[in-house]
């Protein structure tokens, strides 16, 4: 079972865009070798606790090429286009399109939506939605490593994971907002220990739990959330960069996945 937890950009606060690359490749590390994928299942989170992102999206699969990750999928929150899709053409292993409106979760889940393998991904290709499993086999030639990606230790591969929205418009927008005080602003700290932060607007028991990610919506302060402690006031740890007042905290990996592999 492999965990992935990408960084999705700070620009999907609002619903302004289209049909967007939500990120860019992710790698993934996993045992070298051909392998199947035998479940997909996920989390994607909703907008400000209290609904669920239910728009379909599209999940591509690539390996390296003689040691080399693949070309950069375009810019997050843009539209791909074929100048930037054509330089990874024989990177790509398969894709995977969910259907998220068929597993929307509000009325118990509420603030985010969960999916997953058999009845909520299909293969676009697959007649009537069936379950085809893919398959998984990464570049015969070592992966050094780049400046984007770590390279994998003896014994691994990297494969690499993007997602794309399909016709439709993401928001993972929170309207957690922080309210030290009027112009007020947190300043950054991290040494790992706690600082509590007094918020406003949406109660951030509704979108935040300890160990989360948060980003500010600047995209420049990133933090650790420690606890959750009441409608108004969360403590975090790490905060990288000067926190604004008034700034929206937002999920730094607001999407997971998992994904079961036999080989």
């Amino acid at each position: 079972m492999v965990d992935v937890y990408p960084e999705v950009s700070h620009l999907f606060k609002d619903n302004s865009g289209g049909t967007d690359i939500i990120f860019d490749w992710h790698q993934i590390i996993i045992p070298q070798g051909a392998c199947m994928i035998k479940s997909f299942s996920g989390t994607i989170h909703g907008i400000d606790g209290a609904t669920g992102n239910d728009d379909d999206i599209r999940v591509y699969f690539a390996k390296g090429i003689d040691g080399k990750a693949p070309a950069s999928f375009g810019t997050v929150h843009a539209v791909s286009t074929a100048t930037t899709s054509a330089p990874f053409r024989r990177n790509l292993l398969n894709h995977l399109q969910i259907d998220m409106s068929s597993m929307d979760n509000g009325d118990v889940l509420v603030g985010y939506n969960i999916f997953g393998s058999r009845s909520a991904v299909a293969q676009d290709t697959v007649p009537d939605g069936a379950w085809n499993g893919i398959m998984l086999q990464g570049d015969t030639v070592p992966f050094l490593g780049d400046t984007n990606y770590i390279a994998p230790g003896p014994g691994f591969t990297s494969i690499w994971i993007s997602v794309s929205a399909v016709g439709a418009v993401f928001n993972f927008g929170t309207e957690v907002n922080l309210n030290m005080a009027e112009s007020a602003n947190v300043a950054a700290d991290t040494t790992g220990a706690s600082v509590v932060l007094t918020t406003s607007d949406t109660d951030p028991r509704l979108v935040f739990q300890a160990g989360d990610k948060i980003i500010g919506e600047t995209g420049g302060p990133k933090m650790v959330v420690v606890s959750v402690d009441g409608a108004t006031q969360i403590t975090v740890k790490n905060i990288t960069e000067q926190i604004d007042h008034a700034e929206q905290l937002l999920l730094h990996t607001p999407i997971s996945f998992r994904i079961g592999l036999e080989y």
